[in-house]
């Protein structure tokens, strides 16, 4: 674990599928500030099924990040996501606590569907009762994606010091620009280019998660064939403001990607309510660059009837308006989310 010490920057540094995203936040007596934002698109199949196969595009992009922003740090907090990515939570009789980590990889073998020599594993202990059970949190990454990672990571003149996974980065935001109540579970769904990640967190803990092999890139590109757009038009006209003045094909479009992201929400409350045991959901933060689709908020509260809203990650993070104007960050908001959560991982003490 990463000790602070004493710096006064944090980085995070989120590699996303279609794009790289670099956040750095100052301490300050009054909490974080935000202090640089970038954000960079990746060359096409760069990263497939969130695997990195352009090592050299990945390296450069980052490299050209930073060569915009000076860091007051070469030490960051990136992440880790996708079906490469096992979390599971477990309950384990131990009678004695030395026995424990044998316990948890034993147990781990039966849900990891890599050869366990290929993998990675670590684990925290949630909580113990007095009869010797142990609630614990798994996770588990093929050696092969993380090597690819943080090897790029280094390339571009960085130094991973915390490798976290997406999820967690969520947590992260969540609580520290949220005012929770311990006896409330939210659910935190970020929809990116190629994926849709959903974590329910509760009490402090990561009650469930979800990712699922849905996101906007989908939609982009049946824009971008329906009205013979470039990619990148296609993508602006997408999370473009309103829907009046959309052609009526694209409305349609818009309106059956908003029903597939609503209903595979749905799925995975369904499926928390069903096998948990924790509290209900009292509402939803929808997070990543797809969140902003129009009208996306209102069908997901329709369908879950849950209240929902796009995440802010500036609750309680400063920002200077003379360098970052409103309108600016508003726009930046929800593509922030991941990033800006590893940050503040990098930040604890």
């Amino acid at each position: 674990m990463l000790s602070f010490s004493g710096n006064k920057t944090a980085v995070g540094l989120s590699i996303g599928s279609s794009s790289i995203k670099l956040v750095e936040l100052k301490k300050t007596s009054k909490g974080w500030k935000l202090l640089h934002f970038g954000i960079i698109q990746l060359p096409d199949d760069t990263i497939v099924n969130r695997e990195i196969v352009n090592h050299l595009s990945v390296v450069e992009s980052i490299k050209t990040l930073i060569g915009q922003i000076k860091l007051g740090t070469q030490q960051v907090c990136t992440s880790l996501s996708g079906t490469a990515v096992i979390v599971r939570r477990m309950n384990l009789e131990v009678p004695n606590i030395k026995d424990l980590q044998d316990q948890v990889f034993w147990e781990a073998e039966q849900y990891i569907p890599f050869d366990i020599t290929e993998v990675v594993m670590d684990y925290q202990v949630l909580s113990k009762t007095k009869d010797n059970r142990f609630d614990v949190l798994l996770v588990a990454v093929k050696k092969s994606v993380l090597e690819h990672f943080s090897g790029s990571v280094l390339d571009a003149g960085l130094k991973p010091k915390v490798i976290d996974v997406d999820f967690f980065a969520l947590q992260n935001l969540y609580e520290a620009t949220y005012p929770a109540q311990p006896s409330e579970a939210v659910a935190i769904v970020d929809i990116g280019a190629s994926a849709t990640k959903m974590v329910v967190v509760h009490a402090g803990v990561p009650a469930f998660t979800k990712d699922s092999a849905i996101g906007g890139r989908n939609l982009t590109t049946e824009i971008q064939k329906h009205l013979n757009l470039s990619f990148v038009d296609a993508e602006a006209l997408k999370v473009g403001s309103g829907g009046s003045d959309f052609p009526q094909e694209v409305s349609d479009l818009m309106n059956i990607m908003n029903d597939n992201l609503a209903n595979e929400i749905k799925r995975g409350l369904d499926f928390y309510s069903a096998a948990s045991s924790g509290a209900p959901v009292s509402y939803i933060l929808l997070a990543g660059g797809s969140a902003k689709i129009p009208q996306l908020s209102k069908v997901v509260e329709e369908a879950t009837g849950l209240p929902t809203q796009i995440m802010n990650p500036f609750n309680s993070i400063s920002y200077d308006p003379s360098v970052f104007t409103q309108e600016y960050v508003s726009a930046i908001a929800p593509m922030a989310a991941v990033p800006m959560g590893l940050a503040l991982r990098m930040g604890q003490p």
